[in-house]
C-alpha cells in the first residue's frame, strides 16, 4: 500500500518522528538517531568480535514527495599525520577487510526513535576511499527498488532514519591486529541527498546543515582533539557506491 504520510511544507512532527534542528538538517550518532543516540563511543579494543552502529538520520526538507534513495557522505579525521591503520576497511591494500564495514537499511527491528521510511525494503553499499594522510571518506547509498510501492511523501520537519554504519571488531587485538583500535576518529556526515524520480517537483533534495545536539558529527575514543569542523567538504563520485547497489 502507498504510504500515506500526509504531504506538506509546515514543520511537523510526527510520533515515529520529532524533528531535531530544522528541516534539512542531517544527525550522526551511535546506536540511534540524533539526541537519542551517543556522540561519543569507547573501544577497550581487547576483542576481536563485536560490531559498532553508527546511525544517520535526516530532518526531511519541504515538498519530498517520491523519497527513493539516500547518497550518504561520511568523512573520518584522526590528529595524527596517518590516519590509524585500523581505519582502513575497504580500500585496496588496507589493513582491515570489506567485511569490517557494511552497511544496514533494516530498522523494523529497532531502534523506533524516529521514522522508518524504508520498512525493511531498501538495499544498498558502501564504499570507502583510501586514506589521504590523516583522513578518509566514506561513501553510502540506500535505496529502494524501482516501482516500489513504499516510495513516498515525507512530511516536513519529520527526522527519519537514513542508515546504519556497522563497524566490526576484526583485528583490533592479539595477532595480527591493525594499529590504532583505540586512536580517537571524528566522524562527521557531510551529506545525504534525497533522491527522486526526475518527473517530481523540486528533484533531488540535498542537505547538510549539522543537526540537533552532536548534530552532524560522532567520534571514536573521544575523537582525538579533532574538531567537526575540520573534516574535508569534498566533491563525491558515486560510480564506485552504484555499483554495489543491486
Amino acid at each position: 500500500m502507498k504510504k500515506t504520510l500526509l504531504l506538506t511544507c509546515t514543520v511537523l512532527a510526527l510520533s515515529a518522528g520529532i524533528a531535531a534542528a530544522g528541516p534539512g538538517a542531517v544527525n550522526l550518532a551511535w546506536n540511534n538517531c540524533s539526541t537519542n543516540g551517543q556522540a561519543d563511543h569507547l573501544n577497550a579494543c581487547t576483542s576481536n568480535t563485536g560490531i559498532n552502529t553508527l546511525v544517520g538520520s535526516f530532518v526531511a526538507p519541504c515538498c519530498v514527495t517520491a523519497a527513493s534513495a539516500n547518497e550518504i557522505v561520511i568523512d573520518l579525521q584522526s590528529l595524527g599525520v596517518s590516519l590509524p591503520a585500523w581505519w582502513g576497511m575497504r580500500a585496496t591494500g588496507t589493513c582491515r577487510t570489506s567485511a569490517s564495514l557494511l552497511i544496514n537499511l533494516d530498522f523494523t527491528g529497532g531502534p523506533f526513535n524516529c521514522l522508518d521510511y524504508w520498512q525493511g525494503g531498501a538495499s544498498g553499499g558502501v564504499s570507502e576511499d583510501a586514506p589521504v594522510g590523516n583522513r578518509a571518506r566514506i561513501k553510502a547509498l540506500g535505496a529502494l527498488p524501482a516501482g516500489s510501492p513504499l516510495i513516498g511523501p515525507i512530511a516536513e520537519g519529520t527526522e527519519v532514519y537514513s542508515f546504519k554504519i556497522n563497524i566490526n571488531n576484526a583485528k583490533s587485538a592479539g595477532l595480527g591486529a591493525c594499529a590504532g583500535c583505540n586512536a580517537g576518529v571524528t566522524l562527521v556526515l557531510n551529506s545525504i541527498k534525497i533522491n527522486q524520480p526526475v518527473s517530481e517537483p523540486g528533484g533531488g533534495k540535498f542537505m547538510s546543515s549539522p543537526g540537533a545536539g552532536n548534530g552532524q558529527c560522532a567520534t571514536w575514543q573521544g575523537g582525538g582533539g579533532v574538531g567537526c569542523g575540520a573534516t574535508p567538504a569534498r566533491n563525491a563520485t558515486w560510480g564506485s557506491v552504484k555499483a554495489l547497489y543491486r
